[in-house]
């Protein structure tokens, strides 16, 4: 499986890359949202398919741009693109991500890779 990890934290992203590779699957990390969009909208443009088989992402990140709006943004593009969000965040921001992305899966930190391994079966099932 393609996956594409956006964490802001470079630290928490290459320990997913490292574990999501250890179990066979191919990993691109972004730690810019910024930079994943303009990848993913450049992809667009080459591509009718999804470059991605799985983006997971992280709630709370940099240059202003929530994780939310990420997803939102990239599935007007690919709306069929299974998403995991990730996040430390409280449980009121959690539960609101929940409500505003009913179809994406939520994995709170800290978590076990066996957990997000877990997920990302059922998601693909």
């Amino acid at each position: 499986m393609k996956i594409a990890v956006l964490d802001d934290n470079l630290t928490i992203g290459e320990m997913l890359q490292q574990g999501l590779e250890l179990a066979g699957h191919t990993v691109v990390l972004y730690s810019s949202p910024s930079k994943f969009l303009t990848d993913i909208n450049a992809k667009e443009a080459k591509m009718a398919a999804a470059p991605f088989d799985l983006m997971i992402v992280d709630l709370l990140l940099s240059e202003r741009t929530s994780g939310l709006e990420v997803i939102h943004q990239v599935r007007n593009i690919f709306p069929d693109l299974p998403a995991i969000l990730i996040s430390a965040g409280s449980s009121l921001e959690v539960e609101a991500a929940r409500r505003a992305l009913p179809g994406v899966r939520v994995l709170r930190k800290p978590f076990r890779i066996a957990a997000l391994l877990t997920m990302m079966k059922e998601l693909s099932t």
